[in-house]
């Protein structure tokens, strides 16, 4: 019973674990320090600065002059796909996890240059103090 008990819990831990860290990878996205980020942001071509969190979470400060487009609305793919796909995509979450989600369908919509900060809003607030 013990040995069971002890392996009910490491299972969920492990899925904790893997819910809550860090994005995966996504092939054809740079994924960006904050100060990568950052930088990349700042320079003199446009980029598109999308926030893909909910209003509640942006309500709590956001990065720069950044778009909101909720990934839980209705119409995420709808208005992603109002962006212009040859210009530099911007996007971010809170910890990261929805920004890679998100790359995948702006992969599939089309958009040539994607970057995605790693950590999301939660790093950059760290990289930021």
């Amino acid at each position: 019973m013990k040995l069971l008990n002890l392996f009910a819990v490491s299972l969920l831990s492990l899925t904790l674990l893997i819910a809550c860290g860090s994005a995966t990878p996504v092939e054809g996205v740079e994924l960006l320090s904050c100060k990568d980020f950052d930088q990349k942001t700042q320079g003199t071509s446009p980029v598109q600065l999308i926030d893909i969190r909910t209003a509640e979470e942006v309500a709590t400060g956001t990065i720069g002059a950044a778009v909101n487009i909720d990934f839980f609305g209705e119409n995420f793919k709808d208005e992603m796909s109002k962006l212009d796909v040859e210009q530099p995509l911007f996007i971010f979450c809170a910890s990261g996890r929805r920004s890679g989600k998100a790359s995948t369908i702006c992969k599939e919509l089309g958009f040539k240059a994607i970057y995605d900060l790693d950590g999301g809003y939660t790093a950059w607030s760290q990289y930021k103090k």
